[in-house]
């Protein structure tokens, strides 16, 4: 057999891997010798055809997928033909979910959710939630392989609802997994690490350690993405230990193989072939046909960084050759686009835009945006190359315009919502926990008091303890619904704040990365062009005219973008602090020579956490807004004074003032705006203002 890498140390290596294999996962290399699979084809030849029979042929069709998913498949179609004959309904559903399973291992996912489709339907004709929770679950991992992430969200949420109502933990161990991945995919990395770990917490609190390794696997993925190379070889070496001690091929499998992207990652590329091999030989060992095609890509990834055009080529074209097989439309995109970048590497122009194109074709077919966006890059670079600049330009536009239909920021807030409502009600449900033992303990006390007072009173005294002892607890559980209501409106407040918090925060870095877009990207842009035409005016004399006044137009756009990306992020704030950057504003207002600007600022000016600088520097640029679009004023005058574990903030102007109570009532964008931002600080305000009296603002804000 011959291997990407061939000197010997690797070919040893690997020999070397396979013999720990043996020592490792006995049971896997000599699977159908096991124990397990032998004693469950006894049973298969002697037992009867009844739903006992049905039952270990599913058992058979569970373990065979695992090393076998051909011969899987036959003892499903036999479960299927004998639950059939039976007439034995719960038998027929489990088949389909099983087969499901298989073609998923193989690959071929538009047949597992054809099938996934079929065990949903059932499940929901005789109202069998349990199973239909895990139909929900696995129609979610499918959908989300074929990458629509928003679906596949909503069916994990749908399969959580039914976990909880079981109280399934394991069955919600899998669905909060699964969301952490939908999270992972859309590369909002906080809120999958947040469901990674409560993943984790549920595992350890029933002790489910086999699930364990996946989620490392996961954690690691999460850091490979955020080129935390240390932390992801961490969590990924964990998970090998896992798999190691529950036998999971599998999982080692998928940990070889994360640990090699991270050796190429790190330019260590036979370390990284080390990896891959390892992993090929475990998936071949399984029969896992979709991650050896995917391992293709990756080794032909390897040998295109070594400049190794002939073993890249041969390798991705094995890729395109094994996805075509099992009908995966991503992993052939995919080999398509590898194949694409070599020929363009080696000039090979027209080959390239052929697979291009057909890669085009095949992402309208998918409905995969995010790689479509991809090619359009790929085709720019290389008609950049060519020097045909206007197909450069057209694919550009293509891919910006993509770009900017794929980020939706409503759908990133539809999915905080979604978060902070599952998080709330999980809240809200250790309350009713808690308000259920509270109430067992007072029952319970009630019931030794009643047996206690029926022994030592009689008649009419008896009468009075009883009265006496209903006014009491009476009293006590008002009371106690009371504190009971002031505690969930406390909880409710806070995970408001929080959600509001977060999205503050995604704000200002959303605008962060605007400016930085406009500045690096679009400025630099504007800049060459306008150079562009620097060049052909001094060739081109004839047209000067003409080109000087497009070559101002440039400098004035030029100016515009370095304005725009100045006013969502100052250059001066992120660099130098806050004080620098307000001092900066009040002197660009008292500059236009329209208002009298001043500024004062006492204490220590050390820098403080960004969050807050940049939260303060909104508050009063949104002040100094106002005044300059209404009030009219000619003066403004900024104090700020900074004390030890506050700032206070003092801003007047001398306008035409307004009636403040009317202003709320409308909800004032600014003052809102205003208000919110010192709430978000733990902050408070006070304004003051009457028509004709300008406005007073004066803002105490902790800093600890």
């Amino acid at each position: 057999m011959t291997y990407p890498n061939t000197n010997g140390k690797s070919y040893w290596n690997l020999i070397l891997f396979c013999i720990l294999l043996s020592v490792y996962f006995p049971h896997k290399l000599a699977a159908q010798e096991g124990p397990i699979l032998d004693s469950l084809l006894f049973l298969v030849k002697t037992l009867a055809d009844d739903t006992n029979k049905v039952n270990t042929l599913l058992k058979a069709t569970k373990e065979y997928t695992k090393v076998d998913p051909d011969k899987a498949l036959e003892f499903s179609h036999q479960a299927e033909q004998l639950s059939t004959e039976l007439g034995f309904f719960n038998g027929k559903m489990d088949v389909l979910y099983r087969q499901s399973y298989i073609y998923k291992m193989k690959g071929r996912l538009d047949s597992a959710i054809q099938y996934i489709n079929q065990f949903i339907h059932l499940c929901d004709s005789v109202h069998d939630s349990t199973r239909l929770a895990k139909g929900f679950y696995q129609y979610g991992n499918l959908i989300r392989q074929k990458g629509h992430k928003d679906e596949a969200l909503e069916y994990y949420l749908k399969s959580a609802d039914f976990a909880k109502k079981h109280d399934d933990i394991k069955a919600l161990i899998r669905c909060y997994n699964g969301i952490g991945n939908v999270f992972q995919n859309l590369s909002e990395f906080d809120s999958a690490v947040i469901y990674y770990m409560k993943t984790l917490n549920l595992i350890e609190e029933i002790g489910y350690e086999s699930a364990m390794d996946i989620i490392m696997i996961n954690l690691g993925k999460v850091y490979i993405m955020l080129q935390d190379y240390e932390k992801a070889k961490k969590y990924t070496q964990q998970s090998i230990e896992y798999s190691k001690k529950f036998n999971k091929l599998n999982s080692v499998a998928l940990a070889k193989t994360n640990l090699g992207i991270i050796s190429f990652k790190e330019h260590d590329y036979n370390q990284a072939l080390e990896y891959y091999n390892e992993a090929l030989e475990l998936y071949k060992l399984i029969k896992n046909q979709k991650e050896i095609s995917n391992l293709y890509i990756n080794i032909g990834g390897v040998h295109k960084e070594q400049e190794n055009y002939t073993k890249a080529l041969r390798y991705y074209k094995k890729a395109l050759v094994a996805h075509k097989q099992i009908d995966y439309k991503a992993g052939v995109i995919s080999a398509l686009m590898n194949i694409a970048s070599v020929h363009s590497i080696l000039g090979e122009f027209d080959t390239a835009f052929i697979l291009f194109d057909s890669c085009i074709i095949l992402t309208f077919e998918t409905g995969d945006k995010s790689r479509r966006q991809e090619i359009y890059e790929n085709m720019y670079d290389t008609y950049w190359e060519m020097g045909n600049y206007k197909n450069a330009f057209e694919y550009q536009t293509k891919y910006y315009q993509l770009k900017d239909s794929i980020f939706n920021i409503e759908k990133t807030e539809i999915i905080a919502d979604l978060t902070f409502k599952y998080d709330k009600e999980k809240d809200q449900a250790q309350i009713l926990a808690l308000e259920n033992e509270n109430l067992e303990k007072d029952l319970s006390l009630r019931k030794r008091t009643n047996q206690r007072n029926i022994y030592l009173f009689s008649g009419s005294g008896t009468i009075l303890i009883i009265l006496f002892l209903f006014i009491f607890y009476r009293n006590k559980s008002r009371k106690d619904k009371i504190i009971t209501d002031q505690k969930i409106k406390q909880l409710e407040e806070e995970k408001k704040l929080l959600a509001a918090r977060f999205l503050v925060e995604g704000q200002e870095e959303e605008r962060k990365r605007i400016a930085k877009e406009l500045h690096d990207g679009l400025g630099v842009l504007l800049s060459t062009a306008k150079m562009q035409f620097t060049t052909i005016q001094d060739k081109s004399p004839e047209n000067k005219p003409l080109l000087e006044k497009a070559a101002k137009l440039l400098e004035q756009a030029t100016a515009d973008v370095r304005k725009i990306s100045h006013n969502m992020m100052p250059g001066l704030l992120t660099r130098f602090g806050l004080f620098e950057a307000v001092e900066d504003l009040i002197d660009k207002v008292d500059e236009t020579k329209v208002i009298n600007a001043k500024c004062e600022i006492s204490g220590d000016t050390k820098r403080l956490p960004e969050n807050i600088e940049i939260m303060l520097y909104r508050i009063i640029q949104e002040m100094a807004n106002n005044t300059l679009k209404h009030a009219e004023a000619k003066n403004i005058s900024l104090v700020i004074n900074i004390q030890k574990d506050n700032l206070n903030i003092e801003y007047s102007d001398d306008g035409k003032g307004f009636n403040v109570e009317e202003k709320l009532q409308l909800k004032s964008i600014g003052l809102n705006s205003i208000q919110s931002r010192v709430s978000f600080l733990s902050g408070n305000i006070t304004m003051q203002s009457e028509q004709g009296q300008g406005v007073n603002y004066a803002i105490h804000i902790p800093i600890v």
